[in-house]
């Protein structure tokens, strides 16, 4: 408990010079696997992602962060975890930002070899997740199709016969 609050008091309300900025995210539920004696239980598991300070007059955090871990079993060990890469006695904003966590998942899955199979497992089903919903909001949000233009092009143009 002492330990989660030293780290809440590095949290500061705003970001500014010398301000690291933090995000966390649940990655996976707890989960249970029968085994042969019984069910194993795994507790949930938290992405962090941590960027150094942004420069001045810097808007948004970059794509690739400093820091892409995992935490267990809940929020505040996360924040242990994201303190735990903080230099001494630096500070912390926890960003409103939406970072891409699909990318951060990833970089956990790639770079972290103490993963045990269930988070592997549990973790790759969250990065698969959030690439389906990113495709899904593409299509459904962008395209190159301009109603008006299409109808201007069947005014003009003649139709073309099939190839």
């Amino acid at each position: 408990m002492k330990a989660f609050l030293a780290a809440s008091r590095r949290l500061v309300q705003a970001p500014g010079p010398g301000v690291w900025v933090g995000a966390i995210r649940a990655a996976f539920d707890a989960v249970a696997e029968p085994v042969a004696d019984g069910v194993e239980r795994h507790p949930p598991h938290w992405l962090v992602a941590l960027w150094e300070p942004p420069e001045a007059g810097e808007l948004l955090l970059p794509r690739w962060p400093a820091v892409a871990a995992i935490a267990s079993p809940d929020s505040q060990a996360a924040l242990l975890q994201l303190v735990s890469h903080l230099p001494a006695g630096a500070p912390l904003w926890l960003s409103l930002q939406e970072p891409d966590w699909a990318l951060i998942g990833r970089i956990v899955l790639l770079s972290d070899r103490n993963l045990h199979p269930v988070q592997r497992r549990e973790l790759q089903r969250f990065v698969d997740g959030r690439e389906a919903a990113d495709r899904e909001r593409i299509l459904r949000e962008y395209s190159d199709l301009d109603a008006g233009f299409e109808l201007l092009k069947r005014r003009l143009l003649p139709p073309q016969a099939p190839d």
